[in-house]
């Protein structure tokens, strides 16, 4: 039985200009994908707006990229705004999560979680 859930997502893909101001500031190089994969946010159902939302959740997303990246170096990118966001990242918005998975989803807390 296919068990649509309750939420809306963000997807986040960091783009090159990340990686590369990410590599500038811990002064080393820094592997860029040309197909990175994206992180899945998962939110609110039932938002109207993409702009509002990603406000909403901003700066939770960028800490947990930024700990993706280098969890050992606190990177602190303060360039990121919400302004110029969608020159280090593209986002994509669903309202729609479906989980083809017969066991129950489990939550952990590991080295990315504040």
């Amino acid at each position: 039985m296919i068990k649509i859930l309750n939420r809306g997502f963000i997807s986040v893909t960091p783009k090159p200009f990340f990686y590369e101001a990410a590599a500038k500031e811990m002064n080393e190089e820094i592997f860029t994908f040309k197909n990175a994969e994206p992180t899945i946010y998962l939110i609110e159902e039932d938002f109207w707006d993409n702009e509002t939302v990603l406000k909403k959740h901003f700066k939770k997303i960028i800490a947990t990229e930024k700990r993706q990246l280098n969890p050992s170096h606190n990177l602190k990118l303060d360039q990121i705004n919400i302004e110029n966001v969608g020159e280090y990242f593209t986002f994509r918005f669903g309202n729609l999560v479906i989980d083809n998975e017969d066991s129950g989803i489990e939550s952990t807390k590991d080295d990315l979680s504040n």
